[in-house]
């Protein structure tokens, strides 16, 4: 099996959609927005495969309106893999402010 590491070497038959989210759950529309989530769907003839990934700051999900909301700027952040429970609990945090919800996405980041 041949793995490919190269956009111009994917077999035309496979299209990639990106959805950046930001930080109030709504779908990034300006690449100069700040995304905290982000949603990438593969699709070929036979199957379609989601991945999820959140911001993580120090190995925990990253909370925009936290201690380092105002520091966002200067915070080193990266995109992590989570589940599709994690990201779902994350996004309802994004669009309520409902720390429950920011909480069970942080227990539930532990266990992926």
């Amino acid at each position: 099996m041949e793995y490919v590491s190269r956009p111009e070497q994917m077999p035309d038959d496979i299209n990639i959609k990106e959805t950046l989210y930001d930080k109030t759950g709504g779908v990034v529309i300006n690449k100069k927005e700040k995304s905290y989530a982000k949603l990438i769907k593969t699709i070929n003839r036979s199957s379609s495969i989601d991945r999820y990934y959140v911001k993580v700051h120090k190995s925990v999900p990253y909370d925009p309106w936290g201690m380092y909301g105002h520091r966002e700027d200067y915070v080193e952040t990266k995109f992590n893999s989570v589940s599709k429970e994690t990201f779902d609990y994350y996004m309802m945090y994004l669009k309520t402010r409902n720390n429950l919800y920011m909480t069970r996405s942080q227990r539930s980041f532990i266990n992926d």
